[in-house]
Protein backbone atom coordinates (compact mmCIF):
# COMPACT_ATOMS: atom_id res chain seq x y z
CA UNK A 1 0.00 0.00 0.00
CA UNK A 2 2.72 2.54 0.57
CA UNK A 3 4.32 1.46 -2.70
CA UNK A 4 1.41 2.48 -4.44
CA UNK A 5 0.46 4.99 -2.66
CA UNK A 6 4.17 6.79 -3.30
CA UNK A 7 3.70 5.70 -7.12
CA UNK A 8 0.72 7.85 -7.12
CA UNK A 9 1.39 10.92 -5.55
CA UNK A 10 4.35 10.63 -7.86
CA UNK A 11 2.37 10.32 -10.73
CA UNK A 12 0.04 12.99 -9.70
CA UNK A 13 2.64 15.62 -9.54
CA UNK A 14 4.12 14.72 -13.04
CA UNK A 15 0.01 15.64 -13.86
CA UNK A 16 0.30 18.84 -12.19
CA UNK A 17 3.92 19.53 -14.22
CA UNK A 18 2.47 18.66 -17.17
CA UNK A 19 -0.58 21.05 -16.59
CA UNK A 20 1.69 23.83 -15.64
CA UNK A 21 3.63 23.41 -18.85
CA UNK A 22 0.68 23.49 -20.53
CA UNK A 23 -0.99 26.44 -19.18
CA UNK A 24 2.48 28.24 -19.41
CA UNK A 25 2.23 28.02 -23.39
CA UNK A 26 -0.92 28.90 -23.53
CA UNK A 27 -0.16 31.91 -21.37
CA UNK A 28 2.72 33.24 -23.75
CA UNK A 29 0.44 32.24 -27.09
CA UNK A 30 -2.10 34.59 -25.41
CA UNK A 31 0.23 37.29 -24.15
CA UNK A 32 1.92 37.35 -28.02
CA UNK A 33 -1.50 38.01 -29.60
CA UNK A 34 -1.88 40.86 -27.32
CA UNK A 35 1.57 42.17 -27.53
CA UNK A 36 1.32 41.53 -31.69
CA UNK A 37 -1.91 43.43 -31.72
CA UNK A 38 -0.87 46.55 -29.64
CA UNK A 39 -3.41 45.59 -27.49
CA UNK A 40 -0.78 45.85 -24.44
CA UNK A 41 2.09 48.34 -25.12
CA UNK A 42 5.23 48.59 -22.82
CA UNK A 43 6.59 52.00 -21.46
CA UNK A 44 9.90 53.14 -20.78
CA UNK A 45 11.82 53.63 -17.77
CA UNK A 46 9.79 56.40 -16.95
CA UNK A 47 6.60 54.96 -17.20
CA UNK A 48 6.04 57.25 -20.78
CA UNK A 49 4.50 55.21 -24.01
CA UNK A 50 6.82 55.03 -26.96
CA UNK A 51 6.51 56.01 -30.37
CA UNK A 52 3.85 54.12 -32.41
CA UNK A 53 4.96 50.90 -34.14
CA UNK A 54 6.39 50.77 -37.74
CA UNK A 55 4.52 48.31 -40.66
CA UNK A 56 7.58 46.27 -42.41
CA UNK A 57 7.72 43.87 -44.82
CA UNK A 58 10.12 40.59 -43.10
CA UNK A 59 12.30 41.24 -46.27
CA UNK A 60 13.11 44.56 -44.60
CA UNK A 61 14.23 43.65 -41.39
CA UNK A 62 15.45 39.98 -41.67
CA UNK A 63 17.85 38.47 -43.90
CA UNK A 64 18.19 34.53 -45.13
CA UNK A 65 21.27 32.24 -44.99
CA UNK A 66 21.59 29.14 -45.87
CA UNK A 67 23.66 25.90 -45.11
CA UNK A 68 24.84 23.54 -47.05
CA UNK A 69 26.06 20.83 -44.42
CA UNK A 70 24.74 17.39 -44.84
CA UNK A 71 24.03 14.91 -42.25
CA UNK A 72 26.17 11.90 -43.42
CA UNK A 73 29.33 14.25 -43.98
CA UNK A 74 29.57 15.27 -39.50
CA UNK A 75 28.90 11.53 -38.61
CA UNK A 76 32.61 11.08 -37.25
CA UNK A 77 32.75 14.38 -36.32
CA UNK A 78 32.52 15.63 -32.89
CA UNK A 79 33.66 18.57 -30.55
CA UNK A 80 32.12 21.37 -28.38
CA UNK A 81 29.89 23.55 -31.50
CA UNK A 82 26.08 22.30 -31.45
CA UNK A 83 24.65 21.65 -34.71
CA UNK A 84 20.81 21.56 -35.28
CA UNK A 85 18.60 19.12 -37.44
CA UNK A 86 14.70 19.25 -37.80
CA UNK A 87 14.14 17.91 -34.15
CA UNK A 88 16.32 20.37 -32.44
CA UNK A 89 19.98 19.59 -31.44
CA UNK A 90 21.44 16.77 -33.87
CA UNK A 91 24.78 16.80 -32.16
CA UNK A 92 28.23 18.58 -31.24
CA UNK A 93 30.92 19.37 -33.77
CA UNK A 94 34.50 20.63 -34.03
CA UNK A 95 33.30 23.99 -35.70
CA UNK A 96 30.70 26.63 -36.10
CA UNK A 97 29.37 28.46 -39.04
CA UNK A 98 27.53 31.37 -36.97
CA UNK A 99 28.89 33.38 -33.93
CA UNK A 100 25.95 35.50 -33.00
CA UNK A 101 22.23 33.66 -31.84
CA UNK A 102 20.01 33.43 -34.80
CA UNK A 103 16.61 31.93 -36.02
CA UNK A 104 16.47 28.33 -37.73
CA UNK A 105 13.77 27.04 -39.51
CA UNK A 106 13.13 23.71 -40.97
CA UNK A 107 12.27 24.86 -45.34
CA UNK A 108 11.40 21.41 -46.39
CA UNK A 109 10.28 18.18 -45.40
CA UNK A 110 8.53 17.01 -42.23
CA UNK A 111 7.78 19.69 -40.06
CA UNK A 112 8.60 22.35 -42.37
CA UNK A 113 7.52 25.88 -40.71
CA UNK A 114 9.17 24.74 -37.40
CA UNK A 115 11.40 27.17 -35.87
CA UNK A 116 14.24 27.12 -33.40
CA UNK A 117 15.96 30.22 -31.58
CA UNK A 118 19.80 29.16 -31.89
CA UNK A 119 22.21 30.06 -29.74
CA UNK A 120 25.62 31.62 -30.99
CA UNK A 121 28.66 30.00 -32.13
CA UNK A 122 26.64 26.83 -33.88
CA UNK A 123 25.35 25.51 -37.15
CA UNK A 124 22.57 23.94 -39.03
CA UNK A 125 21.74 21.64 -41.59
CA UNK A 126 21.39 22.04 -45.21
CA UNK A 127 17.56 20.97 -44.79
CA UNK A 128 16.86 24.12 -42.74
CA UNK A 129 17.92 28.19 -43.25
CA UNK A 130 19.02 31.11 -41.09
CA UNK A 131 17.38 33.99 -40.23
CA UNK A 132 19.02 36.80 -38.81
CA UNK A 133 17.51 40.42 -38.07
CA UNK A 134 18.77 43.12 -39.54
CA UNK A 135 20.09 46.27 -38.02
CA UNK A 136 18.04 47.60 -35.18
CA UNK A 137 15.81 44.29 -34.56
CA UNK A 138 16.44 42.43 -31.58
CA UNK A 139 16.48 38.69 -32.61
CA UNK A 140 14.57 37.13 -30.02
CA UNK A 141 11.65 39.59 -30.78
CA UNK A 142 12.20 38.58 -33.96
CA UNK A 143 11.90 34.84 -33.42
CA UNK A 144 8.27 35.89 -31.38
CA UNK A 145 7.43 37.98 -34.66
CA UNK A 146 8.23 34.33 -36.81
CA UNK A 147 6.24 32.48 -34.28
CA UNK A 148 3.58 34.46 -34.94
CA UNK A 149 3.23 33.45 -38.31
CA UNK A 150 1.05 31.02 -40.26
CA UNK A 151 3.81 29.27 -42.18
CA UNK A 152 1.30 26.97 -43.72
CA UNK A 153 0.07 29.31 -46.25
CA UNK A 154 3.43 29.21 -47.97
CA UNK A 155 3.60 25.75 -48.19
CA UNK A 156 4.80 24.70 -51.59
CA UNK A 157 4.92 20.79 -53.29
CA UNK A 158 2.54 18.14 -53.16
CA UNK A 159 5.21 15.23 -52.17
CA UNK A 160 7.84 16.92 -50.68
CA UNK A 161 6.07 20.12 -48.40
CA UNK A 162 8.47 23.68 -48.64
CA UNK A 163 8.04 27.00 -47.90
CA UNK A 164 10.74 29.95 -49.56
CA UNK A 165 11.56 32.81 -47.39
CA UNK A 166 10.89 35.02 -51.02
CA UNK A 167 7.11 33.97 -50.37
CA UNK A 168 6.66 35.00 -47.03
CA UNK A 169 9.26 37.68 -46.42
CA UNK A 170 6.33 39.58 -47.57
CA UNK A 171 4.42 39.26 -44.29
CA UNK A 172 3.67 42.87 -42.95
CA UNK A 173 5.19 43.04 -39.02
CA UNK A 174 4.27 45.27 -36.88
CA UNK A 175 7.84 46.96 -35.55
CA UNK A 176 8.41 49.07 -32.56
CA UNK A 177 11.65 51.07 -31.75
CA UNK A 178 14.67 48.66 -30.27
CA UNK A 179 13.79 49.33 -26.76
CA UNK A 180 10.48 48.60 -26.57
CA UNK A 181 11.67 45.27 -28.84
CA UNK A 182 13.84 44.60 -26.07
CA UNK A 183 11.11 44.93 -23.27
CA UNK A 184 8.97 42.62 -25.35
CA UNK A 185 11.79 39.66 -25.99
CA UNK A 186 12.42 39.94 -22.04
CA UNK A 187 9.30 39.48 -21.05
CA UNK A 188 8.28 36.52 -23.99
CA UNK A 189 11.38 34.86 -22.51
CA UNK A 190 11.45 34.78 -19.36
CA UNK A 191 7.65 33.26 -20.16
CA UNK A 192 10.04 30.70 -21.92
CA UNK A 193 12.76 30.03 -19.17
CA UNK A 194 9.62 28.91 -16.68
CA UNK A 195 8.12 26.61 -19.06
CA UNK A 196 11.67 25.13 -19.98
CA UNK A 197 12.30 24.30 -15.75
CA UNK A 198 8.65 22.93 -15.51
CA UNK A 199 9.52 20.58 -18.21
CA UNK A 200 12.93 19.51 -17.39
Amino acid sequence: QKVASFHTSVDERIQQLKQQKQLLEQYKKGMMQKIFSQEIRFKDSKGKKFADWEEKKLGEIAIKKSSNISANKIEENFGNYIIYGASGILKKVDFYEEENDYISIIKDGAGVGRLFYCKGKSSVLGTMEMIKPQEGINTYYLYCLLSNIDFTKYITGSTIPHIYFKDYSSEICGIPCLEEQTLVANFLSAIDDKTKAVAE
